[in-house]
């Protein structure tokens, strides 16, 4: 069997819940091409998709697909579009539901307008099993409070002093403000994975005995001219060089995520994070 089909199989069988991942550079915020690229090779393993972009549409990644979101969250919260119609659709089984504006007001809205949202999120017209999370940097995020955090997050630092330090900078970040204590690291841009695995051993170290924090080593991402070339033209690495090292990478990446715990099938789909979402946000608006 091809690794889409078994793939596709196994999720038949599997009556595991929704998988959400945030996904974060020590920059400051996420990285789009890369929550691009991993959707495109999740998405080719048969995983059905969809990307929370809380970015501002020229930053998000609707733009790293030379995609335009003509709509976001804060048109179905309104009533002037359907969810599935904001809903962008992109190369590569890629989608994308905008909330920069949206996300902001949810726990603003009066309890009947919330419930017809959280109804709503629970009719999409296509299934969804992995919510990749491209949160806005820091506290400015809606999704990062603990009652609607991710299960997983990831946590992109690079090769250079300046990536390490904005990478730990990062975490410590997320630790103290949204008590997370348990991190998966990709080490982007290097040269091997045992450079990759040397770079990772000295953040642990650093981030266990400091922040009391545990860091996972997920896998690394080598220097490679073809995802540049992929992001020229607006497609995953695995869509548009499916030999390049980086493809390779990127699908080690979504083997190991494929093989993550997903939460239990009660209480746990896309209508039961938009619940999450919105109670989450609640303590923020009342003191906002």
């Amino acid at each position: 069997m091809r690794p889409d089909q078994a793939e596709g199989l196994r999720r038949l069988l599997d009556r595991s819940g929704l998988r959400v991942i945030s996904i974060s550079a020590g920059t400051g915020g996420s990285t789009p091409a890369t929550i691009v690229n991993l959707a495109g090779a999740l998405a080719e393993r048969g995983s059905d998709v969809l990307i929370l972009d809380e970015h501002p549409a020229a930053q998000g990644v609707t733009a790293a697909l030379g995609l335009k979101a003509r709509f976001d969250l804060e048109d179905v919260i309104r009533q002037k579009r359907d969810l599935d119609e904001v809903i962008v659709r992109g190369p590569a089984g890629i989608l994308i539901l905008p909330l920069a504006r949206g996300a902001r007001s949810l726990a603003q809205l009066p309890a009947s307008e919330q419930q017809r949202l959280v109804e709503r999120c629970g009719r999409l017209g296509f299934p969804v099993d992995t919510l990749l999370v491209d949160a806005a940097p820091g506290s400015a995020s809606a999704l990062l409070w603990p009652d609607a955090a991710a299960q997983d997050v990831i946590v992109i630092t690079g090769g250079n002093a300046n990536a390490i330090t904005a990478g730990y900078a990062l975490i410590k970040r997320l630790a103290n403000e949204f008590a997370r204590r348990e991190f998966h690291v990709l080490v982007s841009n290097v040269g091997s994975e045992a450079e990759a695995r040397t770079i990772f051993r000295n953040m642990a170290g650093t981030a266990r005995r400091y922040l009391q924090v545990s860091l996972a080593f997920m896998g690394h991402v080598p220097t490679d001219d073809k995802l540049q070339h992929a992001a020229r033209l607006r497609l995953p690495v695995v869509a548009a060089f499916p030999k390049a090292a980086a493809a390779g990478s990127f699908r080690s990446l979504a083997q190991a995520i494929t093989g993550w715990p997903r939460a239990e099938a009660d209480d746990s789909g896309f209508d039961d994070f938009m619940r999450r979402l919105i109670h989450s946000n609640r303590p923020r608006a009342a003191a906002a």
